[in-house]
């Protein structure tokens, strides 16, 4: 008799076929190797962000009282006073201009500082 265990119909012999690993054995055994923090180190990174949160909560709620209170002056009506008038109009275009040229400053000056910083290192 013929061996047929490594022939198909056309007489040429087949690999052997490999076996798949299981997903979940392959997962359980990629974290097992991974370092988890101790529970203080997870205490101060929570302490870390929830500081943070609170930070950014504080200067947010300080951004959107001021806008608030630029907006109540600014669009005021008293009367029968329905439009903007110039002083408030050039207010606004004022405004506008600073905050364009502060946002460009600070980008301005983090390529130039990113740009040398990169120099220095060469």
């Amino acid at each position: 008799m013929a061996d047929k265990s490594n022939k198909n119909i056309s007489g040429k012999k087949q690999a052997p076929k490999q076996k798949k690993p299981n997903f979940f054995v392959a997962t359980f055994g990629e974290l097992k190797q991974v370092s988890w923090p101790t529970f203080g180190e997870t205490m101060k990174r929570l302490g870390a962000v929830l500081a943070i949160t609170v930070i950014f909560l504080v200067v947010l709620m300080a951004i959107d009282f001021l806008l608030q209170w630029i907006h109540a002056a600014l669009f005021s009506i008293e009367g029968d006073q329905r439009y903007l008038d110039g002083a408030q109009i050039a207010a606004l275009i004022v405004a506008g201009v600073l905050v364009i040229a502060a946002v460009a400053g600070v980008v301005a000056y983090k390529v130039v500082k990113s740009r040398r910083d990169a120099d220095d290192r060469r």
